[in-house]
């Protein structure tokens, strides 16, 4: 199994029993480490169904400066689908980090692991990652799932949804920007 996956000065370290000290070392002494942290041991860590790796959740470094987490599961092997995720510390974000982790993703899911579809999404009220989301070349616009969720507030909110496939990635994006890190 890979290590990680580099390109565009983004490394993506995939996260595994065996570095799950080291990362949760990495995260500490940030302002926001606490949720960062909950938010890793809640969605980002490795699961499996009936043998096989479902979600594959990476710590994300900007150069050597440690970024964030991103994430991509895999919702059905049967229909080849998957969806993606991403959490950036505070003081990174702005910086580009989550659409320029995009095809990092988008090759482990349709060149690695032999998916057809990605899909992501987010609340409505959150508009930095609409703007990420929408930086994305690749992501369609699918529609609107009304009060699909609880928002901050405890309020039932609307979330956009998005999806990008197979054929529009190779269209799109040079695999051979990605390198495979073992």
């Amino acid at each position: 199994m890979f290590k990680a996956l580099h390109s565009d000065g983004i490394t993506l370290h995939l996260i595994n029993e065996d570095n799950l000290t080291e990362v949760f070392n990495l995260f500490q002494g940030y302002p926001d480490t606490q949720p960062m942290l909950e938010e890793m041991f809640r969605n980002y860590l490795p699961r499996y169904e009936r043998g096989q790796r479902t979600n594959f959740g990476f710590y994300s470094m900007l150069g050597s400066e440690l970024a964030g987490m991103t994430l991509l599961s895999v919702d059905s092997w049967e229909e080849r689908a998957g969806s993606t995720g991403a959490d950036v510390f505070e003081h990174m974000r702005g910086r580009g980090v989550t659409p320029r982790s995009k095809p990092h993703l988008f090759y482990l899911a349709f060149e690695l692991l032999g998916l057809n579809r990605v899909a992501t999404g987010c609340r409505v009220s959150n508009l930095s990652s609409k703007r990420s989301i929408e930086k994305t070349a690749g992501f369609q616009f699918e529609g609107v799932m009304r009060e699909s969720g609880l928002n901050d507030l405890g309020e039932f909110e609307d979330e956009l949804l998005y999806a990008i496939l197979r054929r529009d990635w190779l269209q799109l994006y040079d695999t051979s920007r990605v390198q495979v890190l073992y």
